[in-house]
């Protein structure tokens, strides 16, 4: 009974002995690295101490030389002056300035004859009538006649309207007879604007039945 009692004691002993050492073998295991995951109370860490820079003082720069030009002086007979160039004179040549206006009275105008538009008045009638032509020297068009007079006489008359004197023909009634008269009427040739596209021409009448029909016709000038 005393032997099994001792066996038992050794046991524990032994037991003991290997636990002491392993809790002895733990303890060195934490002391060395006190942040292994088996120490249950880890120490906190100690933060990592940050390292400032320090200002590297810049080298001042060395001064570099300048150079300076030194004023050379150019001696007279190095200045070259170019001579302005001349200009030669250019041939004109002489235009004959053209009429302001589009229409003038046609070559061989103002011309008299017998009136035959109304042979039932015969010479009991006095009047200018003609017709106008434009550049391409066919009948024109959208233009009035004006003929002035004696006594505030002034009458229109739109081209076209009288085809006995052609397709751009016009007529204007002067007189119910033929009268003498000197460089009284004129005759000027307007737009439908009443703008005057020719020159105002003076007209001379005759007391002659072979004359007491004053033809003035008008062609384009430009």
């Amino acid at each position: 009974m005393s032997k099994r009692r001792h066996s038992i004691l050794d046991v524990l002993t032994s037991a003991l002995l290997y636990a002491t050492m392993m809790v002895g073998g733990i303890y060195l295991y934490i002391f060395v690295d006190p942040q292994s995951f088996i120490n249950p109370f880890p120490p906190p860490q100690v933060p990592v101490r940050a390292v400032l820079a320090t200002e590297t003082p810049i080298p001042t720069p060395t001064s570099i030389p300048t150079l300076v030009p030194t004023n050379t002086s150019i001696p007279p007979t190095a200045i070259v002056v170019a001579p302005e160039p001349t200009l030669a004179p250019t041939a004109t040549s002489f235009v004959e300035p053209t009429s302001v206006y589009s229409y003038v009275l046609q070559e061989g105008s103002i011309g008299y004859t017998t009136q035959f538009a109304y042979p039932e008045l015969g010479c009991d009638w006095l009047g200018v009538a003609g017709t106008v032509f434009d550049a391409q020297g066919n009948a024109a068009d959208d233009l009035i006649v004006n003929v002035k007079g004696p006594d505030g006489f002034s009458k229109d008359a739109l081209i076209g309207s009288k085809p006995e004197f052609g397709p751009a023909g016009y007529e204007v009634t002067l007189a119910s007879s033929p009268v003498a008269t000197d460089m009284l009427y004129t005759v000027q040739l307007l737009d439908v604007f009443g703008n005057p596209v020719s020159e105002r021409r003076s007209l001379t009448t005759f007391d002659d039945c072979d004359r007491n029909l004053i033809l003035a016709n008008f062609v384009w000038s430009q």
